[in-house]
């Protein structure tokens, strides 16, 4: 700069004196000054010898004022900045949005875009800070992710143009967005092909077709679609058709999954032996006892019931967590036991309770279910039967009959066919070959005409007895025959 702050007073006018281009007032000193020379000058004053002013720095003076000047610029605008700022929901000049999104996905596909190429976008809302308004989108065309703040003059709106707060706009909405350029959101608006799905069970996932079938729908799965649960990063590989989901979409592709309910396993220990044991879980499965190790379970809490012919109804409510396994212990099931009383005809025989021998022949303590009980004795016929035990006493009469050994005779007679009597029971005519039991008998045979013919105590052994009877005409029958009648006297 060219300095011409060394110009006296009195070679140019005070008021004419330009310094930089800026044009000062004269000082209440300069003018007293140049009244006072004028004076001398119109009187015709000796002029006295009159020192010259100090040199003027004017390059110096200026830069100070300058600095002076912005400084206090500087102070009055923040300061009314702040003002503005806090009355109206503005960001202060401090916010950072860079550190207020520290801990927000984004990655080197953020942009910063004029204003021809940031408008009408359609992407995913990958997560919402609502303490500070805070949006990451990730455009569903490019890929690209945006990390942009909400002001209070942006506008929320759902699919069908009704107005939405900040609260009710949710992570993994399809939305059509723009923002200006500094990263300020103008709008955000549901898209209008975008498609939400809750509560949803029962969804089929192939991976390799990167499919999702509900009932007879399928979508597609979008490569970089969005799972969470818990607000926290879920692996889709995990999810399976027990788990309860929400879906959002748009053109019928999935770009977000929300696991509102994980599964998780049960798994039964110290299974006991019971008869027509079944496993029954929320009214819902129905497995037998026998047939079931694990079972995959939604997460939550769930209602286990164990019924048999042979235990008390065992009934549990367990907790599933997604992901573990729960262990369920049935050591603790109670069978059912029952008293059984056993009455018999014979004594000293062996008793078998499902082919294994009992010794005791006290009432038998047996849990409940059902039993095959044989009971033999040497010299007569086995006894077997089942019985099912169902109630706390029981009784069985068990009814052993003798073996006995039979002998066989051969009767004929003269005349035939007279009846044949053993033991004063009928049973035939002759001839007869009839089987009885060893020992002592006594035969009779009768025929009408005929004296009956009886032998008694007639032992029969294990070799064949044959008889051959000649029957006697009665007396009575002999004189009948005999005696002519005579003839009537007239």
């Amino acid at each position: 700069m060219n300095n011409k702050s060394n110009k006296s007073f009195n070679d140019t006018p005070l008021t004419d004196l330009d310094y930089g281009g800026v044009i000062y007032e004269p000082s209440e000193n300069a003018k007293k000054f140049q009244k006072s020379k004028q004076k001398l000058n119109d009187k015709s004053v000796v002029k006295k010898q009159i020192k010259k002013a100090p040199n003027f720095n004017f390059g110096l003076f200026l830069s100070l004022t300058i600095s002076i000047g912005v400084v206090i610029f500087i102070i009055v605008t923040s300061l009314t900045y702040s003002s503005i700022s806090s009355y109206i929901g503005l960001p202060k000049p401090t916010d950072n949005i860079e550190q207020d999104i520290n801990n927000l996905p984004n990655d080197n596909n953020s942009l910063v875009l004029d204003s021809s190429t940031n408008e009408n976008l359609t992407g995913i809302i990958k997560n919402i800070d609502y303490e500070k308004n805070i949006f990451t989108f990730t455009d569903i065309k490019t890929n690209k992710i945006y990390t942009l703040k909400a002001k209070p003059s942006t506008v929320f709106k759902d699919k069908y143009d009704n107005m939405l707060t900040i609260s009710e706009v949710k992570t993994g909405s399809i939305v059509d967005f723009s923002f200006d350029d500094s990263n300020k959101l103008n709008y955000v608006k549901e898209n209008s092909n975008s498609f939400s799905l809750e509560n949803v069970t029962n969804a089929k996932i192939d991976l390799e077709l990167n499919l999702l079938s509900i009932n007879d729908k399928s979508y597609k799965i979008d490569d970089n679609v969005n799972v969470l649960k818990n607000a926290q990063p879920y692996d889709i590989i995990n999810i399976s058709s027990l788990d309860i989901i929400d879906i959002k979409g748009y053109d019928n592709t999935i770009y977000f999954i929300d696991v509102k309910k994980g599964n998780g396993t049960l798994k039964l220990t110290n299974k006991p032996n019971l008869t027509n044991a079944f496993v029954e879980i929320d009214r819902d499965i129905f497995k037998s006892l026998s047939e079931i190790d694990t079972v995959n379970l939604s997460e939550g809490k769930h209602k286990v019931v164990i019924r048999s012919d042979d235990s008390i109804s065992f009934v549990k409510e367990v907790d599933i967590i997604s992901g573990e396994e729960t262990v369920l212990d049935l050591s603790q099931i109670q069978n059912k036991t029952a008293t059984l009383l056993i009455k018999s005809n014979v004594t000293d025989y062996t008793l078998y309770i499902n082919n294994t021998v009992e010794t005791s022949r006290e009432p038998l303590k047996l849990s409940y279910g059902t039993y095959t009980i044989r009971a033999e004795k040497e010299g007569y016929t086995p006894f077997e039967t089942q019985i099912s035990i169902n109630s706390p006493q029981a009784t069985l009469n068990i009814n052993l009959e003798k073996i006995e050994k039979v002998g066989e005779v051969n009767i004929s007679s003269n005349p035939d066919n007279a009846e044949v009597y053993i033991n004063n029971a009928f049973v035939g005519y002759t001839p007869l070959n009839y089987k009885v039991p060893q020992g002592v008998h006594t035969i009779t045979l009768k025929k009408s005409g005929y004296n009956d013919f009886v032998l008694s105590s007639v032992t029969i052994g294990e070799e064949e007895s044959s008889f051959n009877i000649t029957m006697h005409k009665s007396q009575t029958e002999t004189t009948t025959q005999d005696t002519t009648p005579e003839e009537p006297t007239i």
